[in-house]
């Protein structure tokens, strides 16, 4: 989850500060909801990394087990949060997982 300060006072004097928002000081904040591989994917492209997350279950790659019994330290229950396809790189996408 991001949030985000927006500043909406308005600079007119006939109004004062306190009528305008009726609480004071206090500012609204806008809150944008975004999943994990979202959030991932905004934080790589900073970091110069051409990507695009996609819908969570929209990937053929999220509908097969998403763990091993093979290894015995790997987590048996896993929660997907996502898929991200990476552009101009020779891995062409990022499964996000959360171990339980």
């Amino acid at each position: 989850m991001s949030v985000e300060h927006k500043d909406t006072h308005s600079h007119d004097s006939s109004h004062s500060h306190e009528e305008e928002h009726g609480h004071g000081d206090i500012e609204p904040v806008v809150v944008k909801m975004q999943s994990l591989n979202q959030e991932l994917a905004e934080e790589m492209k900073k970091s110069g990394v051409d990507c695009e997350a996609l819908t969570p279950g929209s990937h053929p790659l999220e509908s097969g087990p998403y763990y091993s019994d093979m290894f015995a330290l790997s987590p048996r229950l896993v929660t997907n949060k996502g898929v991200i396809k990476l552009r101009g790189r020779n891995i062409d996408f990022v499964h996000v997982l959360q171990r339980s």
